[in-house]
């Protein structure tokens, strides 16, 4: 048997996954949670960072990476059964059978009805996050006919207990196990310290010893001979790889004409200060005046700022008459989302 990652996972480490948060709402209560107080046990809708107000906002994101399919998350996605199937079958009509969908879920309310009503709206594969007297759950996905596995972190000093799970797997003729690299974040941190986790020595968030479990887990089913498929997701792998290939997929689609987007996906350009805030009719004077397209001058969001190329501000400075020649400059690079945090700006005004 050949043994692969889940499809899901393919498409997520290219950056081409959708992440659809589709309620903060849950009833367990793990110490490792990373959600945010924007989102931990409210019931709001982010497709990836953006607030979702209506239907069209989901569509639109997954439009802006040009997804090739969604992770449905939360909070317990089942806890809101018709808004997510409602989603899955938005976006199935829109994009078509080939937009693959996976879903996150304890599985502590994934009953027959409801995992048979996912099938038919056409999600493509479950992945359960249990407590061990929540198991049976997986074994329910795959008596339905669903492609199904289990997501777990990598928790130092539980490899006994992902060997049982695996035990179980096995059984169930589950279809993967992916196993994901404990980290610290501002939510969690003091849950972890308080149970003896301590930082990894090379990593700024990981915790130490998740990696080695995670490793030792899978040496101990390749020694035992089990052919269902393990995958590791490191930290590394969720920043480096695939947050990055989703900002570089948006960053292509977002880019304005003097906007270049970078390696790390984020965009690049100079800001030229103002004194007071700048409409539309003096962004047009001032490319007429610099002799540079209008599309390739901007406005920043508050108004204050021109924006343009690295290439065309010495036009700009050398040509325009409306601003000062010792006007501040800004070099800038934000993320290319629909809020476009910033992500650096530093002055380089002379």
């Amino acid at each position: 048997m050949e043994k692969r990652i889940p499809r899901g996972c393919e498409i997520c480490l290219t950056g081409a996954k959708m992440v659809l948060f589709v309620t903060g709402v849950c009833d367990k209560s793990c110490f490792y949670c990373p959600l945010s107080e924007k989102r931990r046990g409210l019931d709001v809708v982010y497709a990836d960072e953006i607030p979702v107000e209506e239907d069209l906002d989901v569509v639109l994101e997954a439009r802006a990476i040009d997804a090739e399919g969604t992770g449905i998350t939360g909070g317990d996605p089942l806890l809101r059964l018709s808004r997510t199937v409602r989603y899955i079958r938005i976006l199935k009509d829109f994009f078509g059978e080939r937009h693959h969908i996976h879903l996150y879920t304890s599985g502590r309310h994934a009953s027959r009805e409801s995992i048979l009503e996912l099938k038919m709206a056409g999600l493509d594969e479950l992945r359960f996050h249990p407590y061990a007297n929540e198991r049976d759950r997986i074994g329910l996905a795959k008596e339905l006919g669903m492609y199904a596995g289990a997501e777990m972190p990598a928790i130092p000093g539980g490899e006994g207990d992902l060997r049982e799970l695996v035990g179980y797997m096995v059984r169930m003729k589950a279809d993967f196990l992916n196993l994901n690299q404990l980290e610290f974040c501002p939510q969690n941190a003091l849950q972890l310290k308080q149970r003896g986790f301590e930082l990894a020595h090379d990593d700024k968030a990981a915790v130490q010893g998740s990696e080695q479990t995670a490793l030792a887990l899978i040496r101990w089913a390749r020694d035992e001979g089990i052919e269902m498929p393990i995958h590791y997701c490191s930290s590394v792998a969720k920043d480096a790889i695939q947050m990055r290939g989703r900002l570089l997929r948006r960053g292509r689609n977002a880019a304005h004409p003097y906007e270049k987007v970078n390696d790390d996906g984020l965009l690049e350009k100079m800001e030229v200060k103002l004194q007071a805030e700048a409409g539309s009719s003096f962004k047009r004077k001032v490319a007429r005046i610099a002799g540079v397209p209008p599309q390739m001058i901007g406005i920043s969001k508050d108004g204050r700022s021109l924006e343009t190329s690295r290439e065309l501000l010495p036009l700009l400075m050398k040509g325009s008459s409306l601003f000062s020649a010792k006007a501040k400059i800004a070099y800038v690079q934000e993320y290319p989302t629909a809020l476009r945090e910033r992500f650096i700006e530093y002055d380089i005004s002379s």
